[in-house]
């Protein structure tokens, strides 16, 4: 449960974080931090992706 609660929190900052970015945009330089963080998760980079665990046969 204590490490499910530390996740939040981390969820929480990101959250805030980006909400302190995007607070004096226009809605030009808004669209291009959109369409960039849309290039990021679309190339992968955005998440870390969870290992595949091998199976064996």
């Amino acid at each position: 449960m204590i490490k499910r609660k530390g996740v939040v929190q981390k969820m929480i900052d990101q959250r805030e974080k980006m909400n302190e970015e995007v607070a004096d945009m226009t809605k030009e330089e808004f669209s291009n931090y959109i369409d960039h963080i849309q290039n990021q998760y679309e190339s992968g980079k955005l998440f870390v992706k969870p290992l595949r665990e091998k199976t064996s046969r």
